[in-house]
């Protein structure tokens, strides 16, 4: 029995274009396999890999940069998004202070 695996990816050239590059990989496996998902999962994984080497050959340094990994760490992001809420929320009550003369705002 064969199974397929596919990945697409598409990213966009910055000139109102995108490229797209697409794998499928067919494994050919019985019913019987004891790793199916294991092996299923590295051919996902193989398929991910040339999708992205294909793409970084591109001649827009657009599509290059948009596989570039992320240079902020997911736990840094998440801190700041905490602190763009709190700071939300801050201004959200100080807003809603009756005591507050909008007079004395500069404008």
């Amino acid at each position: 029995m064969a199974e397929h695996v596919v990945f697409r990816k598409q990213v966009s050239d910055g000139n109102y274009g995108s490229e797209v590059a697409e794998v499928l990989l067919e494994v050919d496996m019985d019913d019987a396999h004891e790793a199916r998902e294991a092996v299923l999962a590295l051919a996902l994984e193989n398929a991910r890999q040339l999708v992205h080497a294909e793409l970084r050959k591109s001649p827009s340094s657009t599509v290059r940069r948009a596989l570039e990994p992320p240079t902020v760490s997911e736990e840094r992001w998440r801190r700041a998004e905490e602190a763009a809420e709190y700071e939300l929320a801050a201004g959200k009550r100080d807003n809603a202070r009756e005591d507050v003369d909008d007079e004395e705002l500069p404008y």
